[in-house]
Formats: C-alpha cells, structure tokens, sequence
C-alpha cells in the first residue's frame, strides 16, 4: 500500500459484519473489481501459451476470460451506481504473483502464479473457481466458499439497505447486462457473477438467459483436467464423455534481460487501466485497440519464452 492509502477490508470482515452501510458496500465493490481481475493475468497467460490446439481448449479459455472482464465491469457499474469510483489506475491495484492468496484474503492452497496451460496450472484454477453448492461441494464435505459469502453479503446488503442508484451514473456496456436501474438490478447483476463461475444450485450450466452456454467455469477447467467431457446420462452428471486433448504450450519464465522486455507491455496494461477508469468517472468509451494490443504484446512475451510482468508504470499514468 502506498502512503495514505486506507487498509481494505477482507472478506470475512465484511462477511462477519452482515448488512453493510454504504461506505463499506463501496468497500465491498472496489474489493470485487481487486477479486475478478485478480484471476485475469493468470487466465490470459494460460490462453496466451496454446500452441498446437486438437480440441480447441483455447476457446474455452477465451470464454473464461471474456467472462471475468464482464465480471470485473459489472462491479464496477454496480459501484458507480451507488455513487462510488472505480479506482483501478495505481500500482495498489495490480496483484503481485505467484499469490498465497486471493484479494480479501482468501487463503490458495497452490499459490495463484502465472504460468502455461498444463494440468497443475487447471488444479490452482479449479481451487479458484470451487462451487459452493451442489452439485460439486458436498461431495467433499467443503463448508461453504468465502467468495460465495462475501457475495451473498452484498446481495443482502443491497436488499436492505436500498441505496439510491444513481440513473446517470457512467457505465461499461456488458453483453447481455442490463443497466442497473434498481435494487432488483443490482441484485441480478452480482447473482450473474456467481453463477457463471460456479453454475447454478444442483447444475453445472451457466444459466441461458446470461448469453451463457455450456458448463460453469469450474466444470470446463475440470473437463480439461481430467481429460474427459462432463456429460448427464440417467439424470447424472459425471465425467466420462469424449476425451479432450490438452493441447502444446509454449513454456515461459521470468526474465532478468535489460532492457526489461515486459517494459511496452506493462506500459500498454497501465494505460488500458488509466481508459478504464476515465469509463467510469467520465464516460468515456472502452480503449478496445488497447486491449489487442496487450493481447499482441503477451502473446510475443510467451512465445519468446518470457512470461508478462502485469506491472504498473508510471509512465502511463
């Protein structure tokens, strides 16, 4: 943290508190923007390693992170919203990896790192994508997540305390998201957050009136792991259908060249958060070129054998 910067609030704090007033529901939604876009870099890298793709993992891949960009805009429309500010455009924001944790908290049993699409990497991002329900969680007897928790908190939180939501408050268009016009809007919008990672009560399909299709995040990271399709027969759901191919990846590390070869890359990823924000404060448009040229930008890093810094620089600001 930088000097004057107010220690965040973690997840269980803001779980144990129950409703919320407003201040620590704005808390509560700039820490969900740290939560989603803290799974980003690692996904991205993941994508960006494919190489030779028999089954097209890397489509499901894209999908994921397509998705968790939508999450992450979606709390912050929600904190807009409710007369908040999206801050994203300082060094504070960006994770530092490998993580122990996740943003809030949230304890990661295999340390969140950036690394190729390979099966150890699909382990840390089933652990990230747990269900907190049927029809995974109690299989395992796992108490209920503390993202799912924290979730619910704002939900309950909205419900009760009602906040004015602001018509005029600028916004990130999301497809197949309506604008938050009301409580029961933001309520449905934080819902969708939930269940297009871990599915719906008892299924693990994203629910279709969302644009989504196919399973929830954690059952297509599970499809890859264990190398089989997730298929129903007779009413179960299990894994035993076609088998899925993991496909050739570029491996990657950190490097210690001078001049810093992530140094174009980092300066892209600040500037893209520098726009974003500008999207929110003054309703600016999405900087859409900048999002390619990141992509670019990775993708020559991995393939060169270098693994992208997700680094702020000043330079952008």
């Amino acid at each position: 943290m930088t000097a004057g910067t107010p220690r965040m609030k973690t997840i269980r704090e803001y779980v144990e508190a129950g409703v919320l007033p407003l201040d620590d529901l704005k808390g509560a939604l700039q820490l969900a923007m740290r939560l989603e876009f803290a799974t980003i870099p690692p996904y991205l890298c993941a994508q960006w390693s494919v190489k030779d793709d028999p089954d097209r993992t890397e489509g499901a891949l894209h999908r994921i992170v397509s998705q968790e960009m939508n999450h992450f805009a979606l709390a912050g429309n929600l904190l807009a919203a409710i007369g908040g500010r999206p801050s994203i455009a300082h060094a504070d924001f960006l994770p530092t990896y490998p993580a122990d944790e996740l943003p809030g908290g949230i304890p990661q049993q295999l340390p969140v790192d950036l690394k190729p699409l390979v099966k150890h990497q699909l382990a840390v991002f089933m652990q990230i994508e747990y269900p907190e329900f049927p029809p995974i969680a109690l299989l395992r007897g796992r108490p209920p997540a503390t993202i799912g928790a924290f979730y619910d908190t704002i939900i309950q939180t909205f419900q009760k305390l009602e906040p004015a939501i602001d018509l005029k408050a600028h916004a990130v268009e999301v497809p197949f998201a309506k604008p938050i016009r009301t409580v029961a809007d933001a309520v449905d919008t934080i819902d969708r957050i939930k269940r297009e990672g871990e599915g719906t009560q008892g299924s693990p399909d994203q629910p279709p009136e969302e644009g989504g299709s196919g399973h929830a995040h954690y059952y297509l990271f599970k499809e890859l792991y264990v190398q089989k399709r997730l298929v129903k027969t007779g009413g179960k759901w299990s894994f035993s259908g076609a088998p899925v191919t993991l496909p050739e990846v570029y491996d990657f590390a950190s490097s210690q060249a001078r001049p810093n070869p992530s140094t174009e890359f980092n300066r892209t990823l600040s500037k893209l958060l520098v726009d974003l924000e500008t999207c929110w404060t003054s309703g600016a448009p999405p900087n859409v070129a900048a999002m390619f040229q990141l992509q670019t930008l990775g993708r020559d890093l991995i393939k060169r054998g270098i693994r992208p810094e997700f680094r702020w620089d000043d330079g952008a600001a």
